[in-house]
């Protein structure tokens, strides 16, 4: 049987979005072969449409508050940057490094985050987010002593690098587990969480 690419048809499947293991290559798999081409003729589901699940809508919640656990901690320090100077006995200047850090520490650590993201799949890169996001809060409870300020802003950097995999999730989340007509959507309900808390020091 003579099957040109043009006539072998295309299944986009979601449901493997969510499954232990899977990656973003996952996602576009023709169908189902028992050792003859003639299956191809048959495919799983018709051609150019999506299998989605309500789930998604829980899945985008967690990453919204996902994101916003890491971006309030972008300013924290800065919003009360008086109080901070007199508790640690520091400058200014040691105030405004702590929000600075997210900024600088982006530029190197998008590429191999970028990396990650592509080759590791959806699943690894949102857990080495949240993961970085967790130890660097615990790590900054730690900061309490006056003389401790070094402590604190370990963990703040270690915040910041969690950020590189947080920033680049929106699209990847909105690609995987939602239609063609939903992406943009929660593409900027994805991005709203991180936008949501940063709030504008008074002066």
């Amino acid at each position: 049987m003579d099957l040109k690419h043009s006539n072998v048809p295309e299944v986009t499947v979601v449901a493997d979005a969510y499954m232990p293991g899977s990656k973003s290559s996952d996602l576009i798999k023709p169908p189902a072969t028992n050792g003859s081409n003639a299956t191809l003729d048959k495919p799983a589901l018709p051609a150019g449409e999506f299998r989605m699940y309500s789930r998604r809508w829980l899945v985008l919640a967690i990453f919204v508050m996902y994101s916003a656990s890491n971006a309030l901690q972008w300013i924290q320090y800065s919003i009360i940057a008086n109080i901070v100077q007199r508790y640690y006995n520091i400058t200014s200047t040691w105030v405004d490094w702590t929000s600075m850090i997210f900024m600088i520490l982006y530029i190197p650590l998008i590429f191999p985050a970028s990396w990650i993201l592509d080759k590791l799949g959806l699943r690894i890169a949102a857990i080495s987010g949240v993961l970085g996001t967790c130890i660097g809060a615990w790590v900054k409870c730690f900061s309490v002593s006056p003389d401790l300020f070094w402590v604190g802003f370990v963990g703040q950097s270690i915040v910041a690098a969690s950020q590189v995999f947080i920033l680049s999730l929106p699209a990847k989340v909105a690609a995987v587990w939602f239609g063609p007509d939903q992406v943009s959507s929660a593409c900027s309900i994805g991005v709203f969480g991180n936008q949501m808390v940063q709030v504008t020091p008074d002066e």
